[in-house]
């Protein structure tokens, strides 16, 4: 990784831990509020190097974070925050070499990040059956140098999944407990299956599915992060913060399941649900 800035090269510019602007360093200049930055005059300094804009204002040109190019994705619909985000692909133990399902691309933030911790030899498969959000999440994964670790599929993962022997898979989707029983094959056994519902109704039904298709929910939980505002003598939570944004529910598929009727403890039938109701 090269530790100065290239022609080309991506850059963060940061201010105050309120101004970041992400680009590239091919292009001349770039406006900000306080002024414009010469860009062309960063090529060949170090990444943490001090700048000034034409009128005398202090920026940092920093080498940019995965995080940091989700933040400026282009996107139709909302995308997973970092703290859902990063506690699940810890949870799932995604890293290099692993082969990962996603359902519900998105603007593939999440594909992005995943694609960035398996690479360079393991994949992401990327579930969704918008036309429109995988052109989207193509061209981010594209534009930072990821598309070649995800493979963006336009399939419904409600139906079925054509890959077999997967790691891990992350569920951002509606109505998830119906991919579950798609899944279970997919996986491997002892896989890692982690879903994102921003209802507590939608973890209801999951959880009730995920006996019936073979996954041992381990956990249900709700990240909450709380910024701090610091200055000497002043320090203080900052007023606002992000609440609520969605539960996750963390399983394991077991390898003693018959792949049959689906049974509950008692050996009675247990009914997936298929539909949300209003």
């Amino acid at each position: 990784m090269a530790e100065d800035i290239e022609l080309g090269g991506d850059v963060l510019i940061f201010f105050d831990s309120r101004h970041t602007v992400l680009t590239k360093a091919s292009e001349r200049r770039i406006h900000t509020h306080r002024g414009y930055i010469d860009l062309q005059g960063l090529i060949g300094r170090p990444y943490g190097c001090r700048v000034e804009t034409n009128t005398g204002k202090i920026f940092y040109a920093l080498r940019p974070s995965i995080e940091d190019h989700v933040r400026k994705f282009r996107h139709r619909t909302q995308v997973m925050y970092i703290k859902d985000m990063s506690y699940a692909l810890s949870w799932m133990g995604i890293g290099p070499s692993q082969r990962v399902l996603e359902a519900g691309t998105g603007s593939g933030a999440s594909t992005a990040a995943m694609a960035h911790l398996v690479r360079p030899t393991g994949k992401v498969y990327s579930y969704d059956v918008n036309e429109k959000s995988i052109e989207i999440a193509k061209a981010n994964l594209e534009r930072i140098g990821l598309a070649d670790y995800a493979e963006i599929k336009l399939l419904n993962v409600y139906e079925a999944v054509d890959e077999v022997g997967l790691d891990a898979a992350l569920l951002d989707l509606p109505e998830p407990w119906r991919a579950l029983p798609q899944l279970y094959g997919a996986l491997r056994s002892s896989g890692r299956i982690a879903t994102f519902s921003p209802t507590i109704n939608q973890v209801e039904k999951t959880v009730m599915a995920m006996e019936s298709a073979g996954f041992l929910q381990t956990q249900t939980i709700e990240t909450i992060v709380r910024h701090y505002r610091i200055k000497e003598g002043m320090s203080r939570p900052e007023t606002l913060m992000i609440g609520h944004t969605g539960y996750l529910t963390l399983a394991v598929k077991i390898a003693n399941h018959g792949g049959s009727a689906p049974s509950g403890a008692d050996g009675s039938q247990i009914h997936i649900p298929t539909e949300t109701p209003l």
